[in-house]
């Protein structure tokens, strides 16, 4: 019977150790480069972001409830643009005009509108949302109607 000598069997052992080793870093090596390569070769995924804005009007002496709306949809065509203009990564915007008028503060229109829809359409018309009780609550039309005298 032939042996070997136990010199030979731990250099077998160290080459194959190395070789495993090797393997793995190798592996390590190729599958980081592939990785980098996907991360530099694939498109990221985009967040959207949202500008919140709240505008307050004063309504002025004598003002006509369509006159304080037109005021209303300059303002928050005003809003909605500058915010686009300020950042290139706003998506989205959404602006609440509210009127104080004799004590009361009214939710008059919101405006929301995507940066798309706003630069093939920037008319706020188009995107706001008008508030039906705006008026009558401004105007004050049902607080005298509804008044019981004894």
């Amino acid at each position: 019977m032939h042996r070997i000598p136990s010199s030979r069997i731990r250099r077998r052992s160290s080459s194959w150790r190395c070789s495993i080793l090797s393997a793995g870093l190798a592996a390590l090596i190729g599958g980081t480069g592939i990785w980098i390569t996907e991360a530099l070769i694939a498109p990221q995924a985009s967040q959207a972001y949202t500008s919140r804005l709240d505008l307050f009007l004063a309504r002025e002496a004598g003002e006509t409830y369509e006159t304080l709306l037109r005021r209303a949809e300059m303002a928050a065509r005003a809003g909605a643009q500058r915010s686009f203009d300020q950042d290139i990564l706003t998506t989205n915007v959404s602006v609440n005009v509210v009127v104080e008028s004799s004590g009361i503060t009214v939710p008059v229109l919101a405006l929301r509108v995507d940066r798309d829809q706003w630069r093939s359409r920037p008319e706020t018309y188009y995107w706001a949302t008008y508030y039906r009780t705006a008026e009558m609550l401004l105007n004050g039309s049902g607080t005298s109607e509804n008044t019981l005298v004894f």
